[in-house]
């Protein structure tokens, strides 16, 4: 029986570089005002915890996506690469050190 072709992983070359999205936040933000924690109705947990400054930037992303699959002849592994251009949101949280780092991202497409 002629057994078919499968994918067998697939590896993303697609990326964006989280030093310079940090860079560019912390240069466009204002500076850090000095805030009081507001929130109510939580006691002692207000006193102790400061509120989490963040923000969202939008960046391309370009790259390519390697797809590798075998082939139904001598069960070869071949190669397909496809260029990848998305666009990402980048979720940006302030530090200890009053410096925004990347906390998280999402794809827009």
């Amino acid at each position: 029986m002629k057994k078919s072709p499968g994918i067998t992983s697939v590896k993303s070359k697609a990326a964006f570089r989280e030093k310079l999205v940090e860079k560019f936040v912390q240069h466009n933000l204002p500076p850090k005002a000095a805030k009081q924690n507001k929130i109510s109705g939580m006691g002692n947990f207000a006193n102790r915890h400061k509120e989490i400054e963040c923000c969202a930037a939008e960046t391309p992303v370009i790259g390519k996506l390697e797809i590798f699959f075998t082939t139904g002849f001598f069960n070869t592994l071949r190669t397909i690469s496809v260029p990848v251009h998305s666009r990402f949101f980048v979720f940006c949280a302030r530090g200890d050190k009053d410096e925004y780092k990347v906390a998280w991202s999402s794809s827009l497409s």
